[in-house]
């Protein structure tokens, strides 16, 4: 490339240079001298901090190191072993880790082990006797010592050989016992040479700052060849510095010599002079820093430059002459790119959420408040609140809004419905958490920061006007559940059982309901609630074809008998009762479908409002279900599977005990495939294999639980479970409650 910026630099900088610096050099010489003298002395009191905190920070990390080795390093602990076994190749080892620490501990070292219960000393020279190792008075000095030492000697003599003084040097010790913590049985020593620690310091201070000379404790020089000024002279009328280290208590002497400024003073009176010097070394000092500046950027157009190549120009299509808009072409590149990664992370992030908003609502997982708040944060949710509140959003007639809307414009529009949400939400300055678990459904996570009856208007006054906005923007309606009101984020899966209970109350307030549990307890005292349940037992027991739907339409029919109903009471729960065994069909075969949809709705519609007596209307109820279940049970016939997956459920009714019961083994007894029997059965009886077994054990685990006294644990053995703490998760899952939490409420109404 040309180096057309470069010459750019340069020529823009030359007249500001003779306008500016002529200027300040001749108006401020004097001003600037003095300046720069205390900047000088700024500097070097810097550098000689970081000097002490350089040489003092690796000295902690040796110091950390060492123990570290002591504490955990298993190979270390053998040599302080009182056994006798050891043998060649175990001090081989020893030695090895020995100097695996030395190579990882700062500066130029030497380290020893001493062994106080064999008296022996290992080295990198090879295993002594004390009484032949040459550091053998520093080491019984300081092992038998009263007080432990716990910071670095000072400079000192230090030979591995007695009698010897080729190998002689001066070094700083660090003796740390074994073990760290009780008491001593040995220790290890590291020895860092002095001559390590000058250079060291040499090669991080810089030639035009001065000396920094390194002091003992006792404010002698670690250098034996150099002389010192009084060190407590620093500060007074020199620019001699002196720092002391609080870790080692050793002492670092700046000194930086003051002629050049004393030469400046002097010349301070040719002012002239010097200013005409200070514009000529000004240029040569500006062509060199603008052809230094210039570098960085050569550098990174070059760097591009050069991964365009090994990556055939994937980061820039187009070569350019100027340095500049290369780079410029280049970031644009690099700045699109990461757009890309952030859309995608984006994409991550909603499923995420989705994910893991199921999983808190369900129960799937479990969360501390801690861990709660961390997941938060990940997600970039907020996790201040007051009280959360669980929310359960269906729209009404669904199966009207798949036939008239295509699923593009189904998603569209649930779309719309969120966004809707989550804007008249932010405008009442309430936060929303929600998404599509169901097709029908949105489940919705407030959070409320006022007290009780100010959030239970606010949450209604929202869920209100997305009612109101929908129906006026949408064409169709939604009804609403609202849960209870929780302090902690781990009773959010309550608060969430409790809206999908509310919202299965539509058929009895209607459609565009907003049910919460005041409005329950309303209803309660008209008398509808409490017989509800069983008008869905009704739909679920016809929908197992289990015999038993008869037995509960006429229990149903003598709880009714006690009570007083009007005709509107009577259409209510009829409805309720048609509401859920659509509901219970719908997973069924496609011809009981339309069945019932097209043959059957029409007859419980006349029902529920013509009927005048209660008499009368069980008569015409159960005449009704009488003829669908026999329409029903025709059709399965024609597939000739009904009989077959029939046997299948009694098999599983009589031995839902069977704790090794399971899709396989059933399948190997009637000769089927696995995954055919599944699919027969879920047509057959609309419920997976899995889950009819899994609620039969339940229910009978239920009865047991409430009508009998034995232990949790016999009651699990009983239907099936082999560990308990899967029955005590499965029992929750459906209940709502530990097995032993349900039997004590079962006991206290």
């Amino acid at each position: 490339m040309k180096m057309n910026l470069y010459y750019r630099m340069l020529l823009s900088y030359t007249p500001i240079f003779f306008v500016v610096i002529s200027i300040l050099i001749f108006s401020f010489f004097a001003v600037l001298n003095n300046s720069v003298q205390k900047q000088i002395v700024m500097t070097n009191e810097a550098i000689t901090t970081k000097v002490v905190q350089a040489i003092d920070a690796n000295l902690k990390s040796a110091e950390r190191t060492v123990i570290k080795e002591i504490v955990a390093n298993q190979t270390m602990k053998d040599f302080f072993s009182t056994s006798e076994s050891k043998v060649l190749y175990d001090y081989f080892r020893i030695s090895q880790k020995m100097d695996e620490l030395s190579s990882i501990l700062p500066f130029s070292n030497s380290i020893y082990v001493y062994n106080a219960n064999s008296g022996k000393v290992l080295s990198r020279s090879g295993l002594s006797n004390l009484d032949q190792f040459g550091d053998r008075d520093f080491l019984l000095s300081a092992y038998n010592s009263a007080v432990n030492p716990n910071t670095w000697s000072d400079p000192r003599m230090y030979n591995e050989f007695v009698h010897e003084s080729i190998g002689e040097e001066r070094v700083v010790s660090l003796i740390k016992y074994y073990p760290y913590i009780g008491e001593k049985q040995g220790a290890i020593v590291v020895n860092i040479h002095v001559q390590a620690l000058n250079g060291f310091i040499k090669d991080l201070v810089r030639s035009d700052t001065g000396p920094i000379e390194l002091l003992t404790s006792k404010l002698e020089p670690f250098n034996l060849k150099r002389t010192l000024q009084d060190p407590n002279a620093a500060h007074e009328g020199t620019n001699q510095l002196f720092t002391k280290s609080e870790y080692t208590g050793w002492g670092y002497v700046s000194a930086q010599s003051d002629k050049r400024f004393s030469l400046l003073s002097l010349l301070n009176d040719f002012w002239i002079v010097v200013g005409f010097i200070a514009i000529l070394s000004g240029l040569v000092g500006l062509t060199y820093i603008t052809h230094r500046n210039y570098k960085p950027i050569q550098a990174i157009a070059g760097r591009i430059q050069n991964y365009s190549k090994r990556k055939s120009g994937e980061l820039v299509k187009r070569l350019e002459k100027d340095e500049l808009k290369y780079i410029e072409y280049a970031i644009d590149d690099l700045l699109e790119r990461a757009g890309q990664y952030e859309q995608l992370h984006k994409d991550d992030l909603l499923i995420r959420k989705r994910q893991v908003l199921f999983d808190w609502l369900e129960g799937h997982k479990v969360w501390s408040d801690k861990s709660w708040k961390q997941e938060m944060e990940n997600l970039q949710l907020p996790t201040q609140f007051h009280r959360l509140t669980a929310v359960i959003v269906e729209i009404d007639r669904f199966s009207q809004f798949t036939k008239t809307y295509n699923t593009r414009d189904q998603y569209l529009l649930k779309f719309v419905l969120s966004n809707v949400l989550q804007e008249i939400a932010h405008n009442d300055q309430l936060f929303v958490w929600n998404e599509w678990f169901e097709p029908q459904q949105m489940a919705v996570v407030l959070y409320l920061n006022s007290d009780q009856e100010q959030n239970q208007g606010a949450v209604c006054e929202v869920m209100k006007k997305v009612q109101a906005w929908t129906l006026s923007n949408l064409g169709f309606t939604v009804s609403v559940g609202i849960g209870s009101e929780i302090q902690y984020p781990g009773e959010i899966t309550e608060s969430y059982s409790v809206a999908k209970e509310h919202v299965s109350y539509k058929p009895v307030f209607g459609l565009g309901a907003m049910i919460g549990s005041w409005d329950l307890q309303s209803k309660a005292e008209g008398r509808i609630i409490p017989h509800l349940q069983l008008a869905r037992t009704i739909a679920k027991s016809f929908r197992m074809s289990d015999g038993q739907w008869q037995f509960h339409l006429a229990q149903l029919y003598q709880e009714l008998k006690k009570g007083r109903f009007s005709q509107t009471d009577m259409e209510t729960i009829t409805n309720y009762m048609m509401y859920h065994l659509h509901k219970e069909l719908l997973e069924m075969a496609d011809e009981v479908n339309h069945l019932l949809h097209n043959e059957y709705d029409s007859e419980f519609e006349a029902i529920a409002n013509g009927s005048e007596t209660l008499d009368e209307w069980r008569d015409r109820l159960g005449t009704l279900l009488s003829v669908l279940e026999n329409k029903i049970c025709s059709l399965r016939s024609v597939k000739n599977n009904y009989v077959l997956i029939g046997r299948v459920k009694e098999y599983i009714e009589l031995h839902y005990a069977d704790p090794n019961l399971s899709l396989n083994q059933i399948s190997d007894r009637f000769g089927m495939n696995p995954r055919y029997l599944s699919k027969l059965f879920k047509e057959e009886f609309g419920e997976k294999f899995i889950d009819y077994m899994l609620r039969k054990r339940l229910e009978v685990a239920q009865q047991l639980l409430l009508n009998t006294s034995l232990p949790v644990q016999d009651i699990a053995e009983q239907v099936g479970y082999v560990h308990v703490i899967s029955f005590h998760r499965a029992f929750k899952n459906m209940f709502g409650l530990p097995p032993g939490d349900y039997r004590k409420r079962a006991e206290g109404r």
